[in-house]
């Protein structure tokens, strides 16, 4: 949980793939593969319209909460609870 109490999770990107997809683990990371490079903010918007996808949400319902620069984000979910967002990880890795 972050501070403002909304389910959070932690993300591995990795920019200008060929495709985006969503590729396993990285350590405790959720391993995203994203086509937009990582130049102007391109892959940050890129990753949180993917994800929004991913778990069904809207981009505004998704918050970047560190990483802004880093391959490796941390994003907040404020419209769905800890336990939907695990059990769709865990439908992603399987």
């Amino acid at each position: 949980m972050s501070k403002q109490g909304y389910p959070i999770l932690r993300v591995h990107v990795q920019p200008r793939s060929s495709k985006n997809r969503c590729c396993g683990l990285h350590g405790e990371c959720l391993k995203i593969a994203i086509t937009a490079p990582p130049i102007e903010g391109k892959a940050n918007k890129a990753l949180i319209s993917y994800l929004a996808e991913l778990f069904g949400v809207s981009r505004k319902s998704i918050g970047l909460v560190s990483g802004e620069h880093s391959r490796t984000k941390v994003f907040h979910f404020k419209t769905v609870s800890e336990e939907f967002l695990a059990d769709r990880v865990d439908t992603l890795l399987s």
